[in-house]
Order: C-alpha cells, then structure tokens, then sequence
C-alpha cells in the first residue's frame, strides 16, 4: 500500500520550507509509492493531536513537529519504508491510439491509484501490414519516429491529472514499442506483467471481422488475466461482481485471485451457471448456494442462479444487465469452458455487447 504522509501548517515560511524539502526528498525516491497530503485549516491540523506546528506524520504517526528536517534527513527516513513495501504489480495497457484504447488506459490509471501498481502502455505494429500507416514505404527509422510521437502523445493527452489538495503524487507509465503483430507481441509481454487492460474495439475493427479479433487472442492465450473494457465504460468500482460458473473445484482459487487482483473489500458475488437449450425462452432460477468458498473476508456475500436460455453469452450478459452489474469474470482450469465461450461467433456477442468490464483469467495461468 501506498506511504500515507501529512503536512500540518498553516502555511507558515516554516511550512513551506517542510513541503519543498519533502518533494526534493521524494525526487530521489520515484519507486517510493506515496500520497501526500497538505493541511492548512486550523481545526483539522488540531485533530491530529500534535503539540507543534509544522509537523510531518507518516502513516498517522508524527515524524516531526517545529522542526524542518534538511532534505538528505527525508530521505535517509523515507528510503526505509521503500524497503519494505513489497514489489509494484504491473498493469499493461496495449494501445492503438485510438479512444477506445484511450479509455481503458484511464481505466488503468484509475485503477493503479487504488493499489500497488505501475502500468506500461505498449504499441506493436508491423510496418508492412499497418493500415494506419498512410505510407507503407515508408523507412523503418522514420516510422519508428512517427511512433514514438503518436505514443508519447497518447500517454500526455489522456493522462489523469491530480487536481486535488497536496502534491502530486502521479507516476508517469513506462511506454514499450515493439516490431510484430499486435496479438502475438501482447500475448508474449503477457509473461512479464499482472494484469492486462485493453479495449474490447479500436482501429483494427475492420482486420478483426476478417482474422479474429485481438483483444480475444489475447484473453484466450495471455499468461496473466485480461480485463477488458467495453467503449465508454468508466471504472466505478467492482462492488456487483457476476461470476461465471461452471462448478468447477478451482471456482474458489479463481475468485480469490480476483478479489487480490482488485484488493476488493467488500462486494456481492453472483455464481452464475447457464444452461444451453435451443428454443429455450431466457429463465432464470435462484439455487441454494451450497459451494464453500473461504475468503477471509465477511463482508464479500455470495449467492447463485442458474439460467437457462438458448445461448450462453446472451444469458450471462442479460442476467448481468439485469442485477447492474459492474464487472463479469469468466475462469477456467484447462480452459475447455473457456474454449466454449470463445467460440468465434460467441466471442463478438460476449466482447463486443457487454456495457461492463470483462474479466478473463485462467487457474492455469
């Protein structure tokens, strides 16, 4: 978790010298991940129960009152906590530069300032076979260039932006550009990182009708689990989770993972199991919930449905719509099942049709 620092002063020449300090210490230390708040009102500074002012607390504990440590002391103190947090999880967030890939890296974003993250946006293309290239003789050097502006373009343009009290606190992503196809090179970074965040769409539409599309290659073959994010969606939170089942023994470990994933404090769980029947008019049946599942956590509830309807992705994505609900997992251990819902004809209607995050994740992985 994030260091949680306050300074307390009512912006005194005393106050200002701790801030400057503070952020010249923090300079040396980016892997440091840290939120800093500044408190100027009077009453809330006496809240805190200090005896002096300015003061410096770290994690509710004061570290100095009346006192302005010199930058090289900051950062002796502050270089002991980077110590012990453990390792940053990665988000890779692949892009095409358009706004459907825009929107899920702010998803990213909103998403790494509530745990230990760090993201990297990559790009892959093929000069070759890149339909967004309006000169496909162009050089390699130049295009690489061409790129490498497109990407720090992207990151800049749609980077969420601080504009609450304190310091700023933001880490700017690594950014990755890689020569191949977009599907392979994502799949083979897969191996390198904790979670994937892409869109469901984007300019490769048309290439996707004929050859599949990326974003399922990737959630079928990825080594990590693949969150994908419909167009306009925006994060909200994952309080509504609909899982779906196919009561399977590793229903649990896959559920853990999500809640890990997410560090999800509390929500409602639905186990949903549907039904294939063809000519089948959509129902839905509540089932006693007799599967055991032990997260340690009191405040996740659980409950299950089984739907029967004529396809499996129409039943989920309707019986979803129906509870509001705000991310839908699906997981497997061999990835039959999965196999199953990613069936070509299955795959557009699930990706492509779902108003909310998808969830793809395997035991195996």
């Amino acid at each position: 978790m994030p260091l949680h620092i306050k300074i307390l002063g009512i912006g005194c020449r005393k106050s200002r010298a701790l801030k400057d300090n503070l952020s010249k210490a923090l300079l040396h230390l980016p892997q440091l991940r840290v939120q800093v708040e500044e408190i100027t009102n009077v009453t809330d500074i006496l809240e805190h129960q200090i005896t002096r002012a300015p003061a410096l607390l770290i994690n509710g504990e004061a570290a100095y009152q009346d006192e302005v440590p010199e930058v090289e002391e900051l950062y002796g103190l502050l270089k002991q906590y980077l110590e012990k947090q453990p390792p940053m999880k990665k988000i890779l967030v692949p892009t095409d530069f358009s706004e459907e890939a825009a929107n899920a890296y702010r998803f990213a974003q909103k998403l790494a300032a509530r745990g230990d993250w760090e993201i990297e946006v990559m790009h892959a293309y093929h000069p070759s076979f890149d339909y967004s290239n309006p000169y496909l003789d162009m050089p390699a050097a130049e295009f690489e260039i061409v790129k490498r502006e497109l990407m720090e373009h992207f990151v800049n343009e749609y980077a969420l932006t601080d504009s609450g009290p304190g310091l700023a606190t933001a880490v700017a992503p690594a950014t990755a550009l890689h020569v191949g196809f977009a599907s392979e090179e994502i799949v083979y970074q897969s191996k390198d990182c904790d979670l994937i965040v892409m869109g469901t769409t984007g300019q490769g539409n048309i290439i996707e009708q004929l050859f599949g599309s990326v974003s399922t290659y990737v959630a079928q073959h990825a080594r990590c689990p693949v969150l994908l994010i419909p167009q306009n969606c925006r994060c909200r939170g994952f309080d509504n989770i609909i899982y779906a089942s196919n009561y399977q023994a590793s229903d649990e470990a896959l559920l853990e993972r999500v809640v890990e994933i997410f560090d999800i404090r509390q929500a409602n769980v639905h186990f949903v199991h549907v039904d294939e029947e063809q000519d089948k008019s959509y129902q839905v049946e509540k089932v006693k919930f007799e599967q055991a599942v032990h997260l340690g956590k009191p405040e996740i509830g659980f409950s299950a449905a089984a739907v029967e309807c004529a396809d499996v992705p129409g039943g989920i994505l309707t019986y979803a719509k129906d509870t509001d609900a705000d991310l839908l997992v699906v997981g497997t251990v061999h990835r039959s099942f999965l196999e199953r819902m990613f069936h070509k004809s299955i795959t557009k209607r699930l990706t492509f049709n779902t108003t909310i995050p998808l969830l793809v994740l395997h035991h195996d992985n």
